[in-house]
């Protein structure tokens, strides 16, 4: 028994002796193991990989620009059309233009009652004064001008008035010649800012006026509606189109 455990200590200094041996030393670079054509098809795949990667990074980056490139504030349609800065004078035109074809158009299509209407006339004619008098005060006062503001608000009020007291005391003379009114107010004030201003596109507006109060008798049925087109699109007309004046 002695000897046999003597035999195998040994045989254990023994394989000390040698040195150690691994897959490592036997095989230093694992690719050798490998056939010549499993290498290619190994390495024609880390190729198609990596040149996969940087098609997906190219197109992550196209996309990228593109979102970044694009203003989503507006649709595209809107950036196509034509841009106009409108001035707070503009914009008092365009004010009285909408609300003078609010107030027509309710008295041409409108079945709502003539007192409700002057009540609802009123209403409005009285925001416009006030929307277009803050709008353009500042304005009227650097260019010595407030005299215009005050003329159209007066002219307003005093239109409004009159056509309130035609409705609610039954006035026949009133009620027939509404349109006449308003054109002959509007009338009114282009000629006093044409001759005050020494303004053409004033004195034009003034005629057209006048010309649309003396065409009124042929289209008794649509009187309102005509009325409202004519000051309308005067109104508009001078919120997008440079008007003169002489300056003093």
């Amino acid at each position: 028994m002695r000897s046999h455990w003597t035999r195998l200590r040994q045989f254990a200094q023994l394989v000390r002796q040698f040195p150690e041996v691994s897959h490592k030393s036997v095989f230093p670079n694992p690719e050798h193991n490998l056939a010549p054509g499993l290498i290619e098809i190994q390495t024609e795949r880390q190729s198609n990989t990596q040149a996969l990667c940087d098609l997906q990074t190219l197109f992550r980056a196209s996309i990228m620009i593109a979102l970044n490139s694009r203003d989503f504030s507006k649709p595209s349609w809107v950036s196509a059309l034509p841009r106009h800065c409108f001035t707070e004078i503009d914009q008092a035109f365009l004010v009285w233009g909408a609300l003078t074809v609010i107030i027509f158009s309710l008295a041409q299509f409108s079945p709502i009652s003539w007192m409700t209407q002057a009540v609802v006339d009123a209403a409005l004619t009285g925001t416009g004064i006030a929307m277009t008098s803050g709008l353009t005060w500042a304005i009227a006062t650097q260019a010595k001008l407030r005299w215009v503001v005050l003329l159209w608000a007066l002219l307003m009020a005093a239109g409004s008035l009159v056509t309130a007291y035609g409705i609610f005391c039954g006035n026949a003379l009133i009620l027939l010649n509404l349109c006449p009114l308003w054109l002959g107010l509007c009338a009114a004030g282009y000629g006093t800012m044409a001759i005050g201003m020494k303004s053409r596109c004033f004195t034009a507006a003034f005629w057209v006026h006048l010309g649309a109060m003396v065409f009124l008798s042929n289209i008794a049925s649509c009187q309102f509606f005509t009325s409202g087109l004519v000051i309308a699109l005067t109104l508009f007309f001078f919120s997008v189109v440079p008007w003169d004046r002489e300056e003093a």
